[in-house]
C-alpha cells in the first residue's frame, strides 16, 4: 500500500512482520521465513499477490489488491469486533511484509481499554491472528485513543458510508486520527474509485461533514483534482 503518512494507521499498535532467512535442514535449498514482532511466523492468507503485484506503484497496487480481495472492510471489521469486542479505530487492506499474503489489519480499542490488532484473511474472512499492544508506549497510546473516541460522534460505519457517497468505489483503509492543522478529530478514508484512481477523503468526526477529498498521485498519475470542502453536510 502507499508509503505516505496517511497510510500509517493511528495509533499504530505494532510494527508487523520482519523477515529472517532460515536454512532448510536436510533440504537442497533455503527458504525465507517471515516473522512478526512477537517472534511467531507471520499469518499466511489464502489470497496471495504475485511478486510483480507486490512491487507495483501505489494506485496500481490498490487495484491489484482490491481485485484479489474477497472480504469488504465492513466484513473484516465485523470479524475483528467479534474477536475483540470494542470499537474499531482503523482498518487497512495490505500485504506489507507478508510475502504476498493479502490481509485486513484491523485495530480495535477493546472494552478492556487496550489496543488490539486483528489480522483477517482477505480471502476467507478467517481471523489469522490477534494481539494486544504491550509496548512501552501502550498506556500513552491508549489514552490518546480514548480521547479520539470521546470526540468521535460519527463512527467508522458512517464515515466510510460518507466517503463512498462522495467517491463511489471500494474502501481500502480508514483511520481515526487527529487533524494536524487544528487538533480536531477526523476520519481518514481511502477509496479506490470506480474511476480506478485512489482518493483520500477526510471527514470531521464530530459533525460527519466531508472536509476534504483529493486524488492520490503516484509516479504514473499526472492528473487529479482537489475538491476541498465540496462534501455534503447531511
Amino acid at each position: 500500500m502507499k508509503a505516505t503518512a496517511k497510510r500509517t494507521l493511528t495509533p499504530r499498535a505494532v510494527v508487523l512482520a520482519t523477515a529472517a532467512a532460515v536454512a532448510l535442514i536436510g533440504g537442497t535449498g533455503a527458504a525465507t521465513a517471515f516473522a512478526d514482532d512477537d517472534g511467531g511466523p507471520a499469518p499466511q492468507s489464502s489470497v496471495q499477490l504475485s511478486h510483480n503485484e507486490r512491487h507495483l506503484d501505489d494506485t496500481a497496487k490498490d487495484r491489484a489488491q482490491v481485485k484479489a480481495d474477497k472480504i469488504s472492510q465492513s466484513q473484516a471489521t465485523a470479524k475483528a469486533l467479534q474477536a475483540v469486542p470494542g470499537t474499531a479505530t482503523s482498518a487497512e487492506l495490505d500485504d506489507a511484509d507478508r510475502n504476498g499474503s493479502l490481509v485486513w489489519e484491523v485495530e480495535v480499542f477493546g472494552k478492556d481499554h487496550k489496543s488490539h490488532e486483528v489480522i483477517i484473511d482477505a480471502g476467507s474472512g478467517k481471523v489469522l491472528k490477534q494481539h494486544t499492544d504491550r509496548d512501552d508506549d501502550a498506556a500513552e497510546d491508549a489514552a490518546e485513543t480514548q480521547a479520539l473516541l470521546k470526540a468521535d460522534k460519527t463512527g467508522h460505519d458512517k464515515a466510510t458510508d460518507k466517503a463512498l457517497k462522495a467517491v463511489p468505489g471500494t474502501v481500502v483503509s480508514y483511520s481515526l486520527d487527529d487533524n494536524d492543522h487544528n487538533g480536531s478529530t477526523i476520519w481518514e478514508v481511502d477509496v479506490l474509485g470506480k474511476d480506478h484512481k485512489s482518493h483520500d477523503v477526510t471527514i470531521d468526526a464530530a459533525s460527519g461533514k466531508i472536509l476534504n477529498q483529493h486524488i492520490d498521485h503516484d509516479d504514473n498519475d499526472s492528473q487529479g483534482d482537489n475538491d476541498g470542502d465540496d462534501g455534503d453536510d447531511d
